[in-house]
């Protein structure tokens, strides 16, 4: 019984989030590889990008005493960037990451209780009745509308993707970027022309210390350079092989 209240209130939600989400402009969409069965999807209009899609996941969740709760995470995908992953080897890989690995694809991510303002808007809402349903989908659209829109906007050129991706993590050593974002970035710059600002990206990234052995060193770095440079001669030529 109580089971069944709790997947129709979860069914409720995720009909009126889409709804709500298509009014924003959001499509369902369905990536590449999806392991959580409680998590819906959305594809924004365009994200500026060529080869990339803003997509954003929401997920549902339930308490021990069977509320609900949807919570979201912004996504920037490109289908392309995993491929051109799957591609490689492993030791050019992230660590952990290998060719079968379904994040390949993912540009960069941020769930939407990291994003600003939410000491305003506050968590996801429980979800205990179905009156409580319609005070779910507003956080969501909230969070849509407002602090997601934003990120996106401060992805939605390759310019300022690159500052993105070089920024150093806070509070840590100005060595210490997100490599996994450094890297979809170079990839993306490369499949879009832009060779010089690829090869840029890299030769700065091999120059940093690189203190995150349990994800990435220079000898990986190393080989997914090599591995690009053997792929693409223009970016071979402009890293000056």
């Amino acid at each position: 019984m109580a089971a069944r209240k709790r997947d129709r209130i979860a069914n409720m939600v995720k009909e009126e989030l889409t709804d709500a989400m298509a009014r924003a402009g959001y499509m369902p969409y369905e990536p590449l590889v999806e392991s959580n069965e409680d998590a819906f999807w959305f594809k924004g209009d365009g994200v500026g990008i060529p080869h990339t899609i803003a997509a954003v996941e929401a997920l549902i969740g339930y308490s021990r005493d069977g509320a609900t709760r949807c919570t979201g995470t912004a996504f920037l995908i490109s289908p392309m960037v995993g491929d051109i992953l799957r591609s490689m080897s492993s030791d050019a890989l992230l660590r952990g990451r290998g060719p079968d690995s379904p994040s390949l694809e993912r540009v960069d991510l941020r769930f939407f209780n990291e994003l600003p303002g939410v000491e305003s808007v506050g968590k996801a809402p429980w979800v205990i009745t179905e009156a409580d349903v319609p005070t779910a989908v507003q956080w969501f659209e909230r969070r849509v509308s407002g602090a997601v829109a934003t990120w996106f906007d401060d992805r939605n050129s390759l310019e300022k993707l690159m500052r993105v991706a070089e920024e150093p993590i806070r509070g840590v050593s100005p060595d210490r970027i997100y490599p996994g974002v450094l890297r979809a970035t170079i990839v993306l710059c490369i499949v879009n022309g832009h060779f010089a600002e690829a090869a840029g990206l890299m030769a700065a990234h091999l120059e940093r210390d690189h203190p995150q052995p349990n994800v990435d060193s220079f000898e990986r770095v190393a080989a997914f350079d090599k591995a690009l440079a053997d792929r693409f001669p223009e970016y071979r030529s402009a890293r000056g092989r």
